[in-house]
C-alpha cells in the first residue's frame, strides 16, 4: 500500500510540474494570451537614399528611365553614390582617358511630359575630372550642364512634351586624356519621366 501511495504522490508531483510549465489548458495556444514580437532595428550608417519616385499624390504616373532599354545601346544602372547621396535607379558611365562620350537613346513614344535626374560625379572618381551632361530631344538640344565635377550635383528638370526620342549624353571635359586610366563614373542619379 506504501509503494502504491507513493507511485501516487510522485506522479501528482510530476503533473504539478507539467502544468506549472506548460500552463492549464488542453495545450492549445490561447491567442487572446500571446505577446506581441518584438523587432530591433540596426542602426548602421548608411548613404542617404534619393527620394523614390511613385505615383504622385494626384495620380500622376511615373516611370525610372533606367527601367527602360535604350535604343541600340547597353546602359550600367543601378545604386551609385553622388555626395553621399545613393540613387539606387542611376543609369551611369565609368570614363577614362580611352572613353570621352556616350550617348543614349530612349524612345518616349510622345506619352511623357517631364524629365528630371540629379548629374554628377560618382563618390570616389578623381577631383580632377569634369563631365559635361546634355539632353536632346527629337534633336533639339533642350540642356547642357556646365563642367560637373565631384562635389554638390545640380538638378535637371526639362519638359518633354510630345517627345518621340530623349537622347541622355555624358561628355568627359577635363582630366589626363593621355592615358586609359580609369577616372570614375558620370551619373544620371535617377532619372524619372513623369506624364
Amino acid at each position: 500500500m506504501m509503494l502504491v501511495s507513493g507511485l501516487g504522490a510522485a506522479l501528482a508531483i510530476a503533473g504539478l510540474v507539467v502544468t506549472l510549465i506548460v500552463g492549464p489548458g488542453s495545450g492549445e495556444a490561447d491567442s487572446d494570451s500571446a505577446l506581441p514580437a518584438t523587432t530591433t532595428e540596426s542602426s548602421t550608417s548608411a548613404p542617404a537614399s534619393s527620394p523614390v519616385p511613385a505615383a504622385a499624390t494626384d495620380g500622376t504616373a511615373q516611370q525610372f528611365v533606367a527601367e527602360l532599354s535604350p535604343v541600340g545601346t547597353t546602359a550600367y544602372t543601378g545604386s551609385i553614390t553622388v555626395n553621399n547621396v545613393a540613387y539606387p535607379h542611376a543609369i551611369y558611365q565609368q570614363f577614362s582617358g580611352c572613353s570621352t562620350e556616350v550617348k543614349h537613346t530612349y524612345d518616349l513614344n510622345r506619352e511623357w511630359s517631364r524629365f528630371s535626374s540629379v548629374v554628377g560625379v560618382a563618390d570616389g572618381g578623381n577631383t580632377e575630372s569634369a563631365l559635361q551632361f546634355s539632353v536632346v530631344a527629337d534633336g533639339k538640344s533642350v540642356f547642357t550642364s556646365g563642367n560637373i565635377g565631384v562635389g554638390v550635383p545640380p538638378k535637371v528638370d526639362i519638359p518633354v512634351a510630345g517627345v518621340e526620342n530623349l537622347t541622355i549624353a555624358f561628355t568627359l571635359l577635363d582630366s589626363d586624356s593621355s592615358s586609359c586610366t580609369q577616372l570614375g563614373n558620370g551619373v544620371w542619379g535617377d532619372p524619372t519621366l513623369t506624364k
